[in-house]
């Protein structure tokens, strides 16, 4: 009799070891499978950025950015740079030189530099307002700004002038810097 409900219990104590092991080994399965898709997915990601200022969304990833994101820094640079008055220019140009790429950054502040002094001297207010669509190349990440430029020295407003800037980027680290900002002729 004792044999019998020894053998019993030791029946129930082995289909329960068997059930937590295969418990275990099931959840050891999970993590190996979430292991490989972490490795498989690293680099992936896109991050979505809804700022309240800006008009659309967009992404970047590790290597990449969406043709928006690159379209409203053009926006952002563009505005900095070119709505400027004696009083903005140099916060304005503080601000333009924290997005810049290190090896542009000796060049654009010197150019900044003198746009304000010249800027200060003379009085002159700047507004620009765009009127196309801004392209984009995201892949060599470019992208052209056209627009009319309105400019005041004192009161007096001196004619419109339309204008071409070509903005070019550098991406590194997930952050976008301006390599270059420079007018183009029109065809």
């Amino acid at each position: 009799m004792k044999f019998s409900i020894a053998k019993s219990q030791l029946e129930k104590m082995l289909a329960q070891r068997n059930g937590y092991m295969m418990l275990a080994f099931g959840l050891i399965l999970v993590c190996l499978i979430q292991g490989i898709l972490m490795f498989v997915l690293i680099g992936r990601e896109k991050i979505i950025l809804v700022p309240p200022s800006i008009d659309k969304s967009f992404w970047v990833s590790s290597q990449h950015v969406s043709r928006d994101y690159l379209s409203e820094m053009t926006r952002f640079f563009a505005m900095l740079r070119l709505n400027i008055t004696p009083e903005s220019a140099s916060i304005q140009r503080e601000t333009l030189l924290r997005y810049t790429d290190p090896n542009f950054y000796g060049q654009l502040n010197s150019q900044l530099v003198q746009e304000a002094d010249r800027i200060t001297d003379q009085h002159i207010s700047m507004a620009f307002f765009p009127t196309t669509d801004i392209k984009t190349n995201e892949k060599n990440l470019k992208a052209i700004i056209e627009g009319d430029l309105k400019s005041y020295v004192g009161d007096v407003a001196v004619p419109a002038k339309h204008v071409r800037y070509l903005l070019s980027y550098s991406y590194h680290s997930g952050r976008l810097f301006l390599k270059s900002f420079e007018e183009v002729k029109h065809d």
